[in-house]
């Protein structure tokens, strides 16, 4: 049976780079953010009381920011680099590393978001204490994803996102 499309998107069912689960967000979920896109106001001497041309001087920028709260080492290495051993341990890179990919937010209404070529970023946040857990702050940022491809697209509910356009993992 088909999913009724009531057209509102809600509840974090997963998110996924490269075809595979990040691991437990924390319950704040995925926020949206970036930057706006800004404007250059033109005026003309002649024409005092509007702007004779509005230039988008900036595209903008699209984020999605969230707190992966679930820190096994593959977890760990899918969103910072770095290595996990045979018994779990994590080691992190020489150097910070940004992970770069396809990632597709899947959610309980059936939607998925999947952005074509995203940048993620992270770093430790929350803490070690006993009213939260530590976790790792992760902004994904929207890239241009090419020459006439999309940077994102929102798949109907039932609607699963082409396998095929995941990059190989070999």
């Amino acid at each position: 049976m088909a999913e009724t499309n009531t057209g509102a998107i809600y509840g974090v069912k997963a998110l996924k780079y490269n075809g595979k689960a990040l691991g437990l967000i924390s319950e704040d979920g995925l926020q949206p953010g970036g930057d706006s896109p800004s404007k250059t106001r033109i005026w003309a001497a002649q024409k005092r009381n509007a702007p004779f041309a509005v230039l988008k001087s900036t595209p903008g920028t699209k984020t999605w920011t969230f707190t992966l709260i679930e820190l096994l080492g593959e977890n760990m290495k899918q969103v910072m680099g770095g290595e996990v051993d045979e018994n779990g341990t994590y080691t992190p890179p020489a150097e910070d590393k940004d992970v770069q990919g396809v990632f597709d937010i899947e959610a309980v209404t059936g939607h998925t978001i999947r952005i074509y070529n995203g940048v993620l970023t992270c770093n430790f946040s929350n803490g070690i204490n006993f009213s939260n857990v530590l976790g790792i702050e992760s902004e994904l940022e929207m890239q241009d994803a090419g020459a006439d491809n999309p940077p994102y697209k929102i798949f109907a509910p039932g609607q699963v996102p082409p396998a095929g356009e995941i990059p190989s993992q070999s």
